[in-house]
């Protein structure tokens, strides 16, 4: 249940993290939005990593880093291209991947029940983004694969998560992400203006500051590195089903931040994603070695 409670957090600060996006967008595109978060991370994390245990399993943070990056760049260049609803639905089918991947690549049996749950969980989502799929676009086609980039980022993090330290590992994973970030934002969108960052009306808020603050300590470094320390105990399969939670935080961010008001429809799937999460303990297997029905 530690596992639970861990991702169950993680998913909350995610959810809020939304609005720290919305306010980035005040002054920067989604592309600077994504590598500054990282950037000042990674700032953060390098004295943290060397008074903690130093710069250990470079390689396997970089191989996150690399899946994770790529997968939010997908992500973004989606979303521009498709609309808001299918964009939300379409992410999260790295809750779908991740199993079908567990079963095929790392031969693992899940139990029918799980399955079940899985399909009452995207039904609530498709509720939750008042799902309309007309016309299937290149657009979804970017979501589609960015959700099967953030399902091998969730299996390889189950690979190394059970040998390592998961707050060292995680600012490592930071690390990269912020080296990536810079050449990244470069070629897609030149030289970015940090003057927002650094007047005296980012100190008013909500600024960019405050969102780059909540992204970059918050959604960055605390919340991955509580997905990794849940991973060491929490199965790949469990992992991306209790991730469709995040919504939930999201909208409950929308609504506090900005007075987005959910449809009944959309308060009908809210509760069944819910009630999916809450059920895991009774329908999945919870430990990393019981995977068999």
């Amino acid at each position: 249940m530690l596992g639970i409670s861990l991702l169950v957090m993680a998913c909350a600060i995610w959810g809020f993290a939304f609005a720290g996006s919305r306010w980035t967008f005040m002054d920067y595109s989604p592309i600077w939005s994504h590598c500054l978060r990282y950037i000042f991370a990674a700032l953060i994390a390098i004295p943290v990593v060397q008074f903690r245990r130093g710069f250990t399993h470079l390689k396997e943070g970089l191989i996150c880093a690399v899946f994770l990056m790529t997968a939010l760049q997908m992500q973004t260049i989606g979303v521009a291209e498709t609309t808001l609803a299918k964009s939300g639905f379409l992410t999260v089918f790295y809750a779908v991947f991740t199993p079908i991947l567990s079963v095929l690549f790392l031969k693992q049996k899940l139990r029918k029940s799980f399955w079940l749950l899985l399909i009452f969980a995207m039904f609530g989502m498709a509720l939750m983004c008042d799902l309309k799929l007309s016309g299937f676009n290149r657009g979804d086609v970017w979501i589609l694969v960015s959700a099967l980039f953030f399902a091998i980022h969730i299996l390889i993090v189950d690979h190394y998560a059970e040998n390592i330290d998961p707050l060292n590992f995680n600012f490592i994973q930071c690390i990269f992400m912020g080296l990536i970030a810079i050449p990244l934002g470069l070629l897609l969108d030149g030289v970015p203006n940090l003057s927002p960052l650094i007047n005296k009306e980012a100190l008013i808020f909500p600024s960019s500051l405050y969102g780059f603050l909540l992204l970059s300590i918050f959604s960055s470094l605390i919340a991955f590195s509580f997905q990794m320390a849940a991973q060491k105990r929490t199965p790949a399969h469990v992992v991306g089903l209790i991730f469709l939670s995040e919504s939930l935080f999201a909208s409950l961010s929308g609504w506090i931040f900005f007075n987005e008001n959910l449809t009944f429809t959309q308060i009908i799937g809210a509760v069944i994603i819910l009630i999916s999460v809450a059920l895991i303990p009774k329908f999945a297997s919870l430990r990393k070695g019981d995977l068999k029905d």
